[in-house]
């Protein structure tokens, strides 16, 4: 419960069409008698005139009231609709704040407060400002998923599969007469199916993080092998320099555009190559500095070259850099080559388009691929729900876990061991949903977001 009331506005400050005041807790029927002299009919929208403390009137709008517990806090609601004047929203808040046990809401606590009042969980206040914040149509959809409860859904299935597990254990432990062995089958498939929908909860989280956060894709490859050329290609703009001379990107250029929603933060490197050129070798840092930083590398080869020298170069670079990102290797100039435009798995197990960024043959089978390569596969675009870096720090730390337990429960059938490992999991879980969280944790998420929210 909170004894002081807290007033903030939910529109930008400028000069607008409307200005909204929200006011929420135990003392909003004070400010609506002051301010309107009467309490409204509850979810009406009430047209009425704004009065100061001296009876002069600030304003004229409208006046929603949600009492408590039917509002977005759980608290009594007050919200001012007004002209969009900052002038005259001050006035109305210096009005109000003239009321004794009220203060201007701090950064999300209206969101903090729908939470701490169980109207929404952790996931769905996160959402809010994820909602706020998105950059692409996709990330829209799916940021609006995961404030419609679909994530808190998969989490909270999630967590109710691993209780009917604690309670077939606990009832072993209590219970050690019971046939053991049906027991120990029983338990070893449902853990198994609790690892296997991780595996498919951690593909659409990961999905929805790309979403919201963009693709980072980098153009990778040798001086002269056509990465400006498609970096152009794909942003459909001369952004870089194109020219037969090597070494003529030197600094990374980076842009973004968008397939179908989703965004791709697109990167054109220098080329990599032994050189003596300073210029040319802090280029090539910064290249291999990108590299390790990229969602996804285009590693692009001139098809022209000879072959076994095409398959030494990829080889290298696979070799050099160990990379945990997805590759795709595109096969550049298809046109002098005379290949068509297609793509293929390769013998290195990496997917091979064969392209020409001249033409702009094969391009539009790059961007298909870009986007299938975000989304996951078998991932379907309406499923995803917004993921949050923390959320999917979390699940990876639960899905090592799980295989760690499925390792040990396979060897000891320690089922001592087995509850308590399942306990962990289970909490470890509610701190998504926000069921075992500590105030560290709210304060660090809350802070982040604006005021009004």
């Amino acid at each position: 419960m909170f004894y002081d009331t807290i007033v903030a506005p939910c529109t930008p400050y400028g000069r607008s069409g409307v200005g909204i005041l929200k006011i929420s807790g135990i003392h909003s029927k004070r400010v609506a008698y002051k301010v309107l002299g009467k309490i409204p009919i509850p979810r009406y929208a009430y047209y009425s005139k704004f009065i100061d403390n001296l009876g002069a009137v600030i304003d004229s709008g409208i006046a929603l009231w949600f009492p408590k517990p039917n509002s977005c806090t759980g608290e009594d609601v007050l919200e001012l609709h007004c002209h969009g004047n900052p002038t005259i929203l001050d006035l109305l808040i210096k009005t109000i704040l003239s009321i004794h046990g009220i203060r201007l809401a701090n950064p999300g606590e209206f969101s903090e407060r729908s939470f701490l009042n169980n109207k929404i969980d952790l996931i769905q206040a996160e959402s809010i400002m994820d909602l706020i914040h998105a950059n692409s149509e996709a990330a829209v959809k799916s940021s609006l998923r995961s404030l419609q409860g679909f994530f808190s859904k998969e989490i909270n299935s999630l967590i109710l599969q691993v209780n009917k597990i604690r309670v077939l254990v606990e009832a072993s432990i209590n219970f050690p007469e019971d046939d053991t062995r049906i027991l120990d089958h029983k338990i070893t498939q449902d853990i198994n199916n609790i690892f296997l929908k991780l595996i498919d909860i951690n593909k659409i989280s990961n999905s929805g993080f790309l979403l919201q956060e963009g693709v980072k894709v980098s153009l990778v490859g040798k001086p002269n092998s056509g990465k400006s050329s498609i970096f152009n290609a794909l942003l459909l703009d001369n952004a870089a320099i194109v020219t037969d001379i090597e070494g003529t990107t030197r600094d990374i250029l980076n842009e973004s555009f968008q397939i179908d929603g989703i965004t791709f933060h697109i990167s054109d490197t220098a080329g990599l190559r032994s050189t003596d050129n300073i210029i040319e070798i802090l280029g090539i840092k910064k290249t291999i500095e990108q590299i390790k930083l990229s969602d996804h590398i285009l590693l692009v080869i001139d098809d022209t070259s000879e072959k076994f020298k095409k398959k030494k170069y990829i080889s290298d670079f696979i070799k050099k850099f160990i990379l945990n990102q997805r590759i795709t290797i595109l096969f550049n100039k298809s046109d002098l080559s005379k290949k068509k435009s297609y793509i293929k798995k390769s013998n290195f197990g990496y997917s091979c388009i064969y392209l020409s960024a001249k033409t702009g043959s094969g391009i539009e089978i790059l961007k298909n691929h870009l986007k299938k390569q975000a989304l996951g596969k078998n991932v379907i675009p309406g499923e995803i729900f917004l993921a949050r870096r923390r959320h999917i720090d979390i699940l990876s730390r639960v899905q090592k876990k799980i295989k760690n337990i499925k390792k040990i429960w396979m060897i000891e059938r320690n089922v001592e061991l087995l509850a308590e490992d399942l306990k962990s999991i289970q909490n470890i879980l509610g701190e998504i949903t926000g069921k075992v969280t500590s105030n560290q944790i709210l304060n660090s998420i809350f802070s982040t977001f604006c005021i009004g929210k």
